[in-house]
């Protein structure tokens, strides 16, 4: 008794690749040393991901369709001795480029 009689149809069987055969290349497809050919995606989807992209919330009803973003007030202008510092090379320059004379501002220490 084989198989194909068991499950109702014929079993597919990949066939050995050989060294001889020249295999077709393509654009945007992986090569492998199997017979066959499958195609790599460039940001493949996740599990947690493909589950997310299911069962999280939409926006069905119009008033919510319609609503915009939220507009927030501007943040207020920071103090004047307050000072940006965007890399490391400006820290040491702003370090050296400081008086001795002028005050550093510290927090109060309490014990």
């Amino acid at each position: 008794m084989s198989a194909s009689t068991l499950f109702g149809s014929p079993i597919v069987v990949v066939p050995k690749p050989s060294l001889t055969l020249a295999r077709p290349t393509s654009m945007g497809t992986c090569q492998g040393d199997v017979g066959l050919l499958i195609e790599c995606s460039s940001r493949p989807q996740k599990k947690a991901t493909k589950h997310h992209m299911k069962t999280r919330s939409k926006k069905t009803q119009p008033w919510d369709i319609r609503s915009k973003t939220t507009v927030y007030p501007s943040l207020p202008k920071l103090p004047p001795e307050w000072s940006l510092v965007s890399s490391a090379d400006d820290v040491d320059a702003t370090n050296a480029s400081e008086s001795p004379s002028s005050p550093a501002r510290q927090a109060p220490v309490t014990s």
